[in-house]
């Protein structure tokens, strides 16, 4: 072959790759179509959780998603349908975790064993006898941990005990402690003190999160909010303020619809709340890819740092905290 003709094939494979990754858009629906299942605690011998299970009904190896609800997790993940079904559209297998119980609970990283153990060596089977493609796998060497408000203390917890096959860790509007109102006075952070691993993260939050309302405390205060946490992370580490949008605006509009009556979290009836939930789906897949193949898919967190995506305004932060760009990242943990 011709050195010209090398040349011109190597162009058009660059060419390619190029338009397909201007062709993926992870703020629009993914192609993969998704089935929901539930799987109750009390029903199971193997389980001390509840999981609500979002996949994709399709051959695959899919990377897994835990999600843990707001109030310490006690909220059935069903509330948050429109969210996570999107996510789960993207090839990612998303397992919502809740739980009635103490809020004080969840602050012992065993809390989480039970599911663990469950989603690695039987979820999978479990799907497939509830209809799922038989092709569908979990990939739970490539897991990550998601919480919102005050369920985002339960993935920190986990990590702050052990690594597992945690390749990332997202935080929704994450509040330290087990209330926002601080009756309970245990927390995961240490202001001024980082966390005793490092892992890559991506921390959401909204402009509305330290707004009081009716119960005259904010639903994340400052105190206990915002970048209490990124300050924390060791990490490369993303920070993303919609600013427009409330602290439970990422749930289902049913739900958002009691928010607006009550306001015991701020939200305001505009703007529409699906292009949040859009946009959120988009910067969970956007995260996801871009920590699992930081080769080929690193130029999807340049989305994590840009503002007006899906039609949302953001002011965005980030730290590299040593992290050289599209470098493979793991999880280690730290000895102080």
């Amino acid at each position: 072959m011709s050195f010209l003709a090398l040349f011109f094939m190597l162009i058009s494979v660059l060419n390619v790759a190029l338009a397909e990754n201007k062709a993926y858009d992870p703020f629009l629906p993914g192609d993969y179509p998704v089935n929901y299942t539930s799987i109750l605690g009390p029903l199971t011998l193997f389980l001390d959780t509840n999981i609500d299970v979002f996949a994709p009904n399709a051959p695959g190896n899919f990377p897994v998603l835990y999600f843990f609800s707001g109030l310490a997790a006690i909220i059935p993940n069903i509330a948050y349908s429109d969210l996570l079904s999107m996510i789960a559209s993207h090839g990612i297998v998303v397992v919502g975790v809740w739980k009635l119980d103490s809020p004080v609970n969840s602050f012992n990283a065993s809390w989480m064993d039970a599911t663990i153990t469950f989603v690695e060596k039987r979820l999978e089977n479990n799907l497939h006898n509830n209809g799922f493609d038989a092709d569908l796998h979990i990939d739970y060497l490539n897991s990550f941990m998601s919480g919102h408000s005050a369920g985002a203390h339960i993935p920190v917890a986990e990590l702050q005990q052990n690594c597992r096959n945690f390749k990332g860790l997202m935080l929704l509007n994450p509040v330290d402690g087990a209330d926002p109102f601080g009756i309970l006075p245990i927390t995961v952070i240490t202001p001024g003190e980082p966390v005793n691993f490092t892992i890559p993260t991506l921390q959401v939050v909204v402009g509305l999160d330290n707004v009081v309302g009716p119960t005259t405390v904010a639903c994340a205060p400052d105190n206990l909010a915002g970048y209490r946490f990124f300050d924390a992370m060791n990490g490369p580490t993303w920070y993303v303020n919609a600013t427009a949008y409330g602290h439970g605006d990422c749930l289902d509009d049913v739900f958002i619809s009691i928010l607006e009556f009550s306001q015991f979290c701020v939200t305001l009836p505009e703007p529409p709340k699906e292009l949040y939930r859009n946009f959120l789906s988009g910067t969970y897949v956007s995260f996801i890819f871009g920590i699992i193949d930081p080769v080929d898919s690193c130029y999807l967190l340049d989305n994590l740092e840009m503002s007006g995506l899906a039609g949302v305004e953001t002011v965005n932060d980030f730290k590299s905290n040593g992290w050289d760009r599209c470098a493979p990242t793991q999880c280690t943990m730290n000895v102080y």
